[in-house]
């Protein structure tokens, strides 16, 4: 059994990456390496971020809070670079989208219906 996952992003400047997350996105830098390795954390999620020299590809991942109104509002406030609008998804999510400046993109939401009350869904294979 799975017990957690943590991203781990390609980015040009770690030491940077970590001071966006810090003052746009409320995260703690939680360690450094070389400057070639590093995480922050918020909550219980960690983002892990490895230094790359070539081309970055981005990465999205999605990220579940508990109040996705008053993260919104926040992000908004502090400059979070926001790609798609918050709103109410059919799929059951309440959610938006930022971009990091590496071009990596979180899906940030709160579910607001269970999956087993969307017709479109199906749980078994």
């Amino acid at each position: 059994m799975w017990l957690q996952a943590t991203p781990q992003l390609s980015v040009s400047d770690v030491r940077a990456t970590q001071e966006y997350y810090r003052e746009v996105l409320g995260f703690s830098i939680s360690w450094l390496w070389l400057n070639d390795f590093g995480a922050v954390g918020n909550g219980d999620t960690q983002i892990y971020f490895a230094r790359e020299d070539g081309p970055i590809p981005s990465m999205t991942c999605c990220a579940d809070v508990d109040d996705v109104d008053a993260v919104y509002k926040t992000y908004r406030a502090s400059g979070a670079k926001i790609v798609a609008e918050l709103e109410t998804r059919p799929w059951g999510m309440r959610e938006f989208t930022i971009e990091d400046p590496n071009g990596h993109l979180f899906r940030v939401g709160q579910g607001v219906k269970a999956v087993r009350d969307i017709p479109e869904f199906t749980t078994d294979g």
